[in-house]
């Protein structure tokens, strides 16, 4: 995750450099991206609540008949758990190297700094999600208190 930290940082900020420095503007996140970071974050962890749910049924004592989610379901959502934390990672790289170049190399509008700052509020907002749902897939633990294999 901190290679995917510092790759988008270092893109963030070299990104940035290049687009201004070539008369381009610079490349400010938007409200549709925050809300989609946002949107993502919340999605995947809603979508992993009914493992939890498993989870949390089978390791209490008197749990009866408990229906077991779709192991390929669940292993997608893995996956695509982990997918979402990296990207994220990238997202927020990504935002704070351009608050990195804003606050050292420009003199940039106050406003572009604040929507730099939303993007990476809300890359924080899918980045905790994703760990959200990630361990929202863990495997229940046995009966004797081990984490089943």
């Amino acid at each position: 995750m901190a290679g995917f930290l510092l790759v988008g940082g270092a893109f963030g900020a070299l990104g940035s450099e290049f687009l201004v420095s070539t008369g381009y503007s610079f490349p400010v996140s938007d409200g549709s991206l925050t809300a989609t970071l946002v949107g993502i974050g919340l999605g995947i962890y809603l979508a992993t609540l009914p493992i939890l749910i498993y989870r949390i049924k089978t390791e209490s004592k008197n749990s009866g008949t408990v229906k077991r989610p779709d192991p390929l379901l669940s292993f997608r959502l893995l996956v695509l758990a982990r997918a979402v934390i990296l990207t994220a990672t990238g997202f927020l790289g990504w935002h704070l190297g351009q608050v990195l170049w804003l606050l050292t190399i420009s003199v940039g509008p106050a406003g572009l700094v604040s929507q730099t700052v939303l993007g990476i509020l809300s890359s924080v907002a899918m980045l905790v999600g994703g760990v959200l749902a990630e361990y929202n897939c863990r495997l229940p633990k046995d009966p004797d208190g081990e984490v089943a294999a």
